[in-house]
Order: C-alpha cells, then structure tokens, then sequence
C-alpha cells in the first residue's frame, strides 16, 4: 500500500510474504568486558578492585570457610566476606585480638596459626562454633630487636615454617634462631633452626612441586646499590650468606667464608624491602601465570623513603634440576601504597595486603 493510502471499508491486508532465506547467523555480541583498574599500574587484561579495608593488613590467607582472614599489624586479625556476591567483603569480624605485631598467618585444617611477636598462637573454632581463645604453640622467640618472627607456611611434611628476623642489620647473632627459617610440629614440638644465613625472611611458600621459598631484607649499611634483596630457593641445613655475603660481593676464593654459600633464585633492587610471597596455583590466569612466584614489593622505608618503586613482581621460575632461577618483571606497579603481603583466592584472584592505605586489593584476569 502506496504511504498515505487507506483500504475500503472491510478489506484486509494480504498476509505478509515469509523472509527470504538467508545464510548470514543471527550477530551476536561478543564484546569483551573491559577490565577496571582501580589503583595503579597493572599487567595488561587484569583487573584489580578494591576487595575490603583493614588498617595496617600485615599478612593474609583463606581459610576453609572462604573467608579472607588478615592479620593488622595493631593486634587483631580480621574475618572477611562477600556475602552479597559483588567481589567485595562487606563484613569484617574481629576473629582474634590482643596478639601484638602479628606477621604471619597459615591454616591447618580448622586451624589458623598466627605468628605474632615473640610467639605462635593456634586459634580454632570451638563447641557451638564460638572461636576458642589463643593456644600458644611455640613461645620465647628471639624477637625483641631490629626484626621479629614473620611469616608462616604449612609444608606437604605436616610441618610449620616460620621466617626469623635478626635482631640487627649486619651482626653474629648469639641465639641460633635469629635470622633463620625455623620449623616445628603444628603441637609446637621439634622446633629446629632449618635455614640459615637470612637477615628477615619476611614470607615463605612451597612451589607446585614441593619446594619451599623464602624472601629475604639484605642489610642497609653499604650504600644505595648493594645488597639485592633475595627470593631464595630453601633447603635444609643450607646457609644463604647473611650478613657477609651477597650478590655483588667480591668474588670469594675457595675455601673462604662465602663459598659454599647458597645463591638465591631471583634478587630485586636493594632496599627495596622484598616482603610477602605466593605461588599462583590457581587456573584463572592465563596458563603462563601458573607456579609463577608473586612477591611483594613494599618499597624502601629508612634510606629511600619516597621512593615510589613499589608494588607486586612476578617472577618465572625455572630449574635445571638443581637450583632455581628467575628475573622479576612488574606485575603492578602501586607507587602510592605499600603492598607488604599476598594470597590467592578461591575464586583464583590474586589478594593484595596494601599497608598504608589500609586496603586489600583483588587481581583477577579479564573484567572484575
């Protein structure tokens, strides 16, 4: 019908004619979402969104309930949950408190054992699912100088791992246990010094193949360039050189103090404070992510204080049977934060203790 006609009275339209066929399907979009990036610098195609807050978050790790427990450097250690579904914690309990500077957090089973100055604290859920208070589990440990005990690692062995600090920068500590990896059952029983030669091994992680890591603070008395602070592969009864010996150090001769000494798998810019530690073992990453070690980066404190070089490295590790070796890449650059820990999630996301802004940060690759 011609535009503007009207048909007689009682006349209907002919029905309309079917479509032509056609070859061409339906388009549908495929658009993909657009990753958000809500602070920093972060590798191409990730996300990164605020997940929840916690003053000072020290140290972090899921527990069996899926909630994201975080221990704040003034005392208490933090519940969180995304109850709603949105990829944020919209409640925070207090789970513990009263632990004073606590560094270090690792479940076993039920458990959540918490490194704190001085001592290992185990807390679990009691009868009615009330949490039980605090059961000490190892005490009396050298942790009243420069550095304390850190952080804590279950190994496939059933035993717990526990970075000590020295109690100086570059000194011959007195007590074995200063400046080490320490180990111990999770009853607290056959406590060993299982490393030494680590000035403050602030984090450990095993790899997907069993084998443990550990960061570690060189000293900060010779200059602005020496020494690399170190991801060290370790190994018992091995020494891995502090305080005299380092990447950079003259050459040592046989036979001298520093031959014989252990090398580390990958070194970062010195006093640049190489801080927390996790393997990615998760499939959200892309497959060239997995096993791949995550340090934390918290940037320097005392001799470079508004240095911005901070953020999370990544480091691909290989081995040719023996040693292993890597090179850091940036993975997120946070100029304005301090990330001092991380873990991986459930969900397969990458969480980020950032100390100065109180905030814990979610990675995940594609659109949050």
């Amino acid at each position: 019908l011609p535009p503007g006609s009207t048909l007689p009275p009682g006349s209907t339209l002919p029905p309309a004619p079917p479509p032509a066929p056609t070859t061409t399907p339906t388009r549908v979009s495929t658009a993909t979402p657009i990753p958000i990036v809500e602070r920093g610098e972060l590798a191409p195609g990730f996300s990164l969104t605020v997940y929840g807050q916690v003053p000072q978050p020290s140290s972090l790790a899921f527990g069996p309930d899926g909630r994201l427990y975080a221990a704040s450097a003034a005392g208490v250690v933090y519940a969180l949950a995304d109850l709603d579904g949105d990829r944020r914690a919209d409640q925070r309990q207090v789970y513990v408190a009263d632990l004073p500077v606590p560094l270090g957090l690792a479940w076993a089973q039920d458990t959540l054992y918490v490194s704190y100055r001085g001592a290992v604290a185990a807390v679990s859920p009691g009868s009615g699912g009330q949490i039980g208070p605090a059961r000490l589990v190892v005490t009396g440990l050298p942790s009243f100088g420069l550095h304390q005990n850190d952080g804590l690692a279950l190994g496939p062995d059933g035993f717990l791992y526990l970075g000590q600090g020295s109690t100086c920068d570059h000194c011959h500590e007195r007590d074995p246990r200063n400046g080490a990896i320490l180990r111990f059952r999770p009853d607290g029983r056959e406590l060993e010094v299982y490393a030494a030669g680590l000035r403050n091994p602030y984090d450990l992680a095993f790899n997907a193949a069993g084998d443990l890591f550990a960061t570690d603070n060189s000293r900060d008395d010779l200059g602005p360039d020496l020494p690399p602070e170190e991801l060290n592969h370790i190994r018992a009864g091995q020494h891995y050189g502090w305080p005299e010996c380092w990447v950079g150090a003259a050459t040592p001769a046989p036979g001298t103090l520093c031959a014989g000494r252990a090398a580390p798998a990958a070194i970062f810019r010195a006093h640049t404070s190489a801080n927390g530690l996790a393997f990615y073992h998760a499939r959200q990453f892309p497959d060239e992510y997995f096993d791949n070690a995550f340090v934390a980066i918290l940037g320097s404190i005392y001799m470079f204080p508004g240095d911005p070089e901070r953020g999370v490295a990544r480091v691909a590790l290989s081995s040719d049977g023996g040693a292993y070796a890597g090179t850091p890449q940036w993975f997120l650059r946070l100029p304005d934060g301090r990330p001092v820990d991380l873990t991986v999630g459930p969900d397969g996301g990458l969480y980020v203790a950032d100390y100065a802004n109180g905030e814990i940060l979610r990675i995940v690759f594609g659109a949050p």
